[in-house]
């Protein structure tokens, strides 16, 4: 499963330049708090939502 799409939460339009905008999720990871934990632990930033795609 991959998370696409994030629009992450920053202050300057900047910082989300160098941020991801596709992760790979873990294997049997689909809580969707869990999720949000993970990318979070990641990347050290926040997000205003992402889509879900199982590949």
């Amino acid at each position: 499963m991959r998370a696409i799409n994030i629009k992450w939460d920053v202050d300057h339009d900047a910082d989300g330049e160098l941020l991801p905008t596709e992760i790979e999720i873990p294997a049997g990871m689909d809580d969707e708090d869990e999720i949000t934990d993970y990318l979070s632990d990641v990347t050290g930033f926040c997000h205003k939502g992402y889509d879900l795609i199982d590949e």
